[in-house]
This record gives structure tokens, sequence and C-alpha cells, in this order.
């Protein structure tokens, strides 16, 4: 069956760092997984799920669900501990098998990862048992998070606190229990569906960004690989059959001699001094790349550490801790280690300023028709969007608003009575406050009395109660008409834009971007999770010509409603930044706009829109679109001069639904 065999990890074509990063986390998981960050169709999954089938097989206690080490009581759950204290574990109860990938679907539930209360054994018996999550199968195996920028946030702080502790926690229904789980993490993303968030990023020890193959002659060997894999994968495995044991080989030879690896106390100095020069936040840079430099060494053959081990070590781990915060193009200079390790114009590298502070300004181009103004980012816009709690029923999408929800991704927060109950599809059952229920009723405290089990009532049923948190899909709608280069307020424009995209960074919001000017309007970034590539795009609006404002509105109206049809749970918000002059209409200017504004209040669609018109000759047409559109209404001049604490508040806009 060929879709049980797995593509030979040494058959794989180029990407050695990649190959390098996964290989020396299976040599040594204390260094915390890596991140494989790049477009699609770059190997990233088959490196992934080719990894486990090169790695030696593991010894486990045959009686366990959590694949504990016979030999390590730090990797015990508590009945296998105890076995082993009182010697009750003997060769007959240890096997060996396989490490596996265990992968986490990006909309797997808390309990689904966690664990949760095995629900046959609480209705049919009464007795609360545990029904192990993925954390438990992930347990000395690969746990493999594919898009991992789109894992909801409940989920990836669970994967936080079990990777940081090596246990996983289970608090369900009245029962607490824990157990070890220590695995290999590995988390693949495309950066243009969106940013993964610092907290999550700098969890993984190690990142390699994953780029297309240019070379010729590697792509058509790539080509003939595959298909020859696909024609025959038998005959194709046993001809990587040897490089596959070699590099098994050098993999459990370098486990043995890692604990004999040294490093000097002047390379400790070395990779302090590195990290505090690429003003990496905390300490655990400092940690990951003295635990891969030795790894490294000991991958090598070698029981110590030389000057390029650190170096590459660097590069390894510090490529994914360098931005501080979102839009700041910094990469990874390796000339800049060199220069650490030479101690060459080190005094360059203070704690105020690193090496790689980018200038967000752009040089502005100019041709006899179209002018490109660069961003103000003196703009700050403070608490852009400030926050209702929502009673309406949205998916989970994010960490902005917080609402009551039926998501099964969401927290849960105990149990309550449903007004009305549908067996046949029922799915989420408060097992603890249903047993509670049932208990005290009279009835079945007679037949407990008498030795019978509990006896469960539709009346005793309860149903998890979640509340949940969604984001904004704030869709930027930009007039870059001729008009909007007066007095540079293109520029302001750029600024508050810029301002509003690092709280979306923050809050994970979705974005859009649109664009008129001429004779029409533009989707020039549909809706991402990609607020870098939001910034990108806006570098590069130019400026001229005439104002389709219209256009332009109805062009994020149409995003708005297909957002609210999907369902997402996102909210969509229009941001109108225009100065409403030189429209061009369709029937009369005035109408045009009053007849939009209305359809948007009528879709009940949320916009603020910015006037960005000279206060020297006012025609206020967005005043008036903003009472159509019952939109709340600022002017660009405030920007500069109030510092927008408190302007932009979409307060009120939310409708509190209790």
């Amino acid at each position: 069956m060929t879709h049980k065999i797995v593509y030979p990890f040494t058959a794989i074509i180029g990407q050695d760092l990649m190959k390098l990063t996964l290989t020396l986390n299976a040599v040594n998981p204390k260094i915390g997984g890596v991140l494989i960050r790049g477009m699609k169709g770059t190997a990233k999954s088959t490196a992934v799920r080719a990894l486990a089938d090169i790695l030696p097989e593991i010894e486990y206690i045959k009686s366990c669900t959590f694949n504990c080490n016979p030999y390590d009581q730090k990797e015990m759950c508590h009945s296998c501990l105890e076995k082993y204290q009182n010697n009750q574990i003997n060769q007959n109860d240890i096997d060996s098998k396989k490490m596996r990938v265990i992968t986490l679907p990006i909309n797997a539930t808390e309990d689904r990862v966690v664990g949760t209360i095995d629900i046959k054994r609480a209705l049919k018996e009464g007795l609360k048992s545990l029904e192990p999550g993925i954390l438990a199968e992930a347990h000395r195996n690969i746990l493999y998070i594919d898009e991992v920028n789109l894992l909801a946030d409940n989920v990836a702080d669970i994967l936080l606190d079990s990777a940081a502790m090596g246990l996983n926690i289970i608090e369900r229904e009245g029962l607490s229990f824990h157990h070890p789980s220590n695995f290999i993490l590995v988390g693949t993303m495309n950066p243009e569906e969106g940013n993964l968030r610092p907290q999550l990023l700098d969890r993984f020890g190690l990142s390699v960004d994953v780029e297309r193959i240019k070379d010729i002659d590697k792509r058509v060997q790539i080509v003939k690989h595959v298909e020859e894999f696909q024609n025959n994968p038998h005959n194709f495995l046993k001809k990587f059959e040897k490089e596959q044991k070699k590099l098994r080989s050098k993999i459990i030879n370098a486990k043995k001699l890692l604990n004999q690896v040294v490093i000097s106390e002047n390379f400790l100095k070395k990779i302090a001094k590195i990290c505090i020069a690429f003003q990496v936040d905390g300490h655990r840079a400092d940690i990951t790349i003295t635990r891969t430099a030795k790894t490294l060494a000991a991958f090598e053959g070698r029981d110590e550490v030389i000057e390029e081990d650190i170096k590459k070590a660097a590069k390894l781990a510090l490529n994914h801790r360098l931005r501080r915060l979102p839009f700041e193009e910094q990469t990874l200079n390796e000339e800049d280690i060199e220069d650490l390790f030479n101690e060459r114009e080190t005094s360059d590298f203070t704690e105020n300023q690193g090496p790689f502070e980018d200038s967000l300004k752009d040089k502005q181009i100019f041709n006899n028709q179209e002018e490109i103004f660069e961003i103000d980012t003196s703009i700050k816009t403070g608490d852009l969007i400030k926050d209702q709690k929502r009673r309406a029923l949205l998916n989970v999408s994010g960490q902005r608003v917080t609402h009551p929800t039926r998501d099964s991704k969401a927290k849960y927060l105990g149990g309550r009575k449903p007004r009305k109950f549908d067996f046949s599809k029922a799915s989420d059952i408060a097992i603890n406050e249903t047993i509670n229920s049932a208990a005290l009723d009279s009835e079945n405290q007679l037949l407990v009395q008498n030795g019978e089990h509990l006896l469960i009532k539709e009346d005793h049923i309860h149903i998890k109660k979640r509340r949940g948190k969604s984001s904004y899909l704030v869709i930027f709608c930009v007039d870059a008409s001729g008009s909007m280069g007066a007095n540079e307020r293109m520029k302001s424009v750029k600024g508050t834009i810029f301002s509003i995209l690092k709280s979306n960074y923050v809050y994970r919001d979705k974005v859009s971007l649109i664009v008129f000017r001429k004779d029409k309007a533009e989707v020039i970034l549909p809706p991402t999770r990609s607020t870098d590539l939001a910034y990108k795009l806006l570098k590069d609006v130019p400026t001229g010509g005439t104002t389709p404002l219209v256009a332009g509105l109805m062009k994020a109206v149409d995003i708005a409603l297909e957002e609210n049809r999907k369902n997402t749970g996102y909210i969509p918000l229009i941001i109108l930044l225009t100065d409403a002059r030189g429209n061009v209409y369709f029937n009369d200017p005035i109408e045009d706009i009053i007849k939009t504004g209305e359809y948007i209040a009528n879709n009940e669609i949320n916009i603020i829109i910015i006037d960005t018109e000279n206060s020297d000759v006012k025609l206020e047409i967005n005043k008036k679109l903003s009472e159509a559109a019952n939109a709340i209404y600022h002017h660009l001049d405030h920007l500069n001069e109030r510092n927008l604490n408190q302007v932009l508040s979409i307060e009120g806009i939310l409708k509190d639904l209790s």
C-alpha cells in the first residue's frame, strides 16, 4: 500500500538548513523544536513526516497510555512511577516501537488537545476517568502543527505551558490529573497567511526560512524523484536505504555523545554578547544557542564546541527572535556575528541601538503623473479601537472582543441547563454538572442506596458554557486620488493606517486594503492576517487621478458582507480615508454618497470615516456620508493634534444584545 510508505528523508533535495534543524531536534529535543516558514510546495510537510522514519525506536511501558519511559522517572506518569519504585516493572512489561508524527489539527478543541472525561464510563458507571488527548499521544513523539499561525489562541496557550513544563495538566469536570508530555515540537507556516504571536514564536527553539529552489538541475531532479517514488515506492526506498541507515546511526551516536560535549566559558560569553547585540528579549535565546551548538558538535562526532557551531546555532536560533515589533523588516546579518567573534566595532552594538535598526521611511519616487508618499510614523492612534462585549454567538477567531459562543474551540467555563435539548445533535455535554444534577434527584439517591447506577434523565442534562474571543476584519478603504497629494495629506493617511496596523497585529485582526483612484477601485489585498503584507503594499500606493468614492465603498461593503456570510467570527469594520473631492459619480455626486451610506447603515456594517479634506475650503461631503451611514467621523488634522488616545473609539458601534 503506497499510502503507508513515507518519502525518505535523505531523498529530499536541497533545503539543507531545514533538514539540519529537524535532525538536531531529533538528537536533542530540549532545543525546543523548530518553526519552518515558507511558501506552499517547498517540502515542509514532507520533511516532517519523513523525520520520524529515520529516528531510532523508543522503548515504552506496554500497559501505559502515555508512552512512559521505563528507564527515566521524569518521563513517567503516576501509575508507572509507583510501579517503578515498587520494582513492579520487568522486561516483559517493556516493548519498543517507532516514533510517530502526531498532527495537531488547526480546529482542534481544548478538550481534544488536553484530554477530557470519558463520557461513556461517566454515564454508564458514574465514574470519572480520563480520556487522553493529543498531548498524551505526543509524549516522546513528534508533535506537528501545520499552519501553526492559524492555531486558536487558547489551544496555543496550552501548548506553550506543556512545552515549557514537559507536563500536561488536566482539570476538567472536577477531575485533576497530570502526565508527562515531552515532544519534538515542529510547526510549519506560510508567512503570507498571517503572523505568529510573539509568545508562541519565541517558544520555538530554532527557525528556518524555506525558499523555492531556483537551480534548474535540482528542480528537474525533484520531479524525477517524486515520479519514481509514486511509480514504485519500494524500489525508491531501497535506493536510499543505505543513506537512511547512515543518518539514523549518526543520530543515535550523537544522542549518546551529547552529555559529554563541553563548551568553554569564553564561548558562553560570546553567546551572551551576541544576544545582547541583537537585542533579543529574555534568556531563551542564550540557552537555545548553547544547546544547539553542543548538539551540532555531537552530531559531527565531537565532544567540544567550536566557533563554527556557535555561528550556525546563532543563525538558527536568532532569525525569528530579531523583530521586536511588527513591520520592522530586520534580517539576520551573518557578517555581524562574524564581527562579534572578531571583536570588530562591537561598540556599535549598544542597548539602545541594534545593528539592524531599519528606517521605516522610504525615498519619495516622482514621475510626471504620480507620486508615492512616505509613511508618517509619528502619528499615534493609541487605543484606536475600543471594544465592547458582545452577546451574539460568534465563532472564535481572535482575542479582541469577548463574547459567549458555542464554538468548541472556546474556553470552557462551566455548565448550564439548555432551554431545549436534542439528543440526536448533542455534542457538548457538561458531564460534571449533569452527574451532579442526577445525583441530587431523590429517585437516584434511592437507586444508589440500593447499589444501583445513576439514571440520567433528559432533565438532568447540562451543556457546556463557553466564552470565546473574536477579532476584527479591518477593511482599509483608501482614497489615492490627486487631491490627496496636497500638503502631503497622503503621508499622514499612510501614517494613520500604519498606526492602526500595529494594533491589528497585537489583536490578530484580519486586514484588507482597497485603493480607489482615477476611474476604478481595486482590492490590492484580500482579507488576510498578514499585517506585514498590508504594510508592504501600503508603502507603494501611488497618488493621482480622480476620486471614485462610491466604487471604493462598494468594494469594501462587498468584502464585509462576504465575511458575514462566511460566519468566520471576524467582525467587519470599514475604515474610510478620503477627502471626497473630485468625486466620480453615477447620477448625482451627493445623492450617490447618501444612498451608499444608507445601504451601509441598513446592512449594519461598522464604519469609521477619517476625513482628509483640507480644512481651509470645506465641502463636508464626508459628514453627510457619516450621517447616512451611521458612521463615526473624525478629521485627519485631529490625528496630529490630540495623539488620538480616545479618537476613533468605536464604542457604541457594537450592539449589546443583552
